[in-house]
């Protein structure tokens, strides 16, 4: 993303969604969020720690402004992303672009008895549901998949970027790190064997320091809760290695059809 314009306190950048990044409705959550993010980063220069988007409505295909405002500096920077009236977001940054690595736990231990996601076979959600599915390569592990009428709300697979996918070149390890927290469909989809919309309205997740070994990350996904018209998924996602990633969390709608 390019600077569009500055104002007194006020930084303005471009971001552009195309239409084959669509979800349920709108945009998918995860890209807008990595967006909000990537332009704060890019304004402030500070390594990212955690993000807190609003998704106040959905985010069509096309060009906006983010508007970039420092809500404080120093070690602990504060800072809001904002596209007006669709989304916001709240982003804390410490240090500096070499924030220092993680010291607990000393050593993290690499998943153990899992298949190499290249052995396992490429799960792509349904195109008229989410055409972002494209973008992302998932490799279930087993037990609970989407729309099978499962017992469990909950998955675990191997996920990356598709090599193919577009529109994200710009983006960093971190910013990418949101559109996978958000890849996976949401946990009550393996209880149900038709889908329902059930579209974000908050997203939070916090950026561990920790480096990538790969392109590949194990992610495991479930609903905490659920009520008749909301519920609560949260996501981990972890190196080969073993190394935490990052940890999200994201209250959801449900629509009713």
């Amino acid at each position: 993303m390019q600077i569009h314009s500055q104002d007194v306190g006020e930084t303005t950048r471009h971001a552009v969604f195309a239409p084959d990044w669509a979800g349920f409705g709108g945009t998918h959550g995860g890209l807008v969020a990595a967006h909000l993010l990537q332009a704060a980063v890019d304004v402030h220069g500070a390594t990212p720690r955690s993000v807190t988007v609003h998704l106040l409505d959905p985010v069509p295909p096309g060009t906006f402004d983010i508007r970039v405002h420092t809500l404080r500096g120093g070690r602990s920077a504060a800072s809001t992303a904002t596209i007006d009236g669709l989304a916001t977001a709240l982003i804390r940054q410490t240090h500096g672009p070499d924030s220092p690595p993680a010291v607990w736990p000393h050593h993290a231990p690499p998943p153990t008895n899992r298949a190499d996601p290249d052995s396992l076979d490429r799960f792509t959600p349904p195109e008229d549901i989410v055409r972002f599915g494209r973008h992302l390569d998932i490799r279930p592990l087993g037990g609970a998949l989407p729309l099978t009428a499962g017992t469990e709300p909950a998955y675990e697979a191997w996920v990356r970027l598709a090599p193919e996918a577009t529109d994200i070149g710009h983006l960093d390890e971190n910013a990418t790190r949101l559109i996978l927290v958000d890849a996976m469909p949401p946990g009550l989809f393996a209880l149900w064997d038709r889908p329902v919309p059930v579209p974000t309205l908050e997203l939070s997740v916090h950026l561990a320091p920790c480096r990538p070994d790969g392109p590949w990350y194990l992610i495991r996904h479930r609903t905490v809760w659920a009520s008749e018209d909301l519920c609560v998924d949260e996501t981990t996602l972890r190196t080969r290695d073993g190394h935490l990633a990052a940890q999200g969390r994201q209250l959801r709608r449900l629509i009713q059809t």
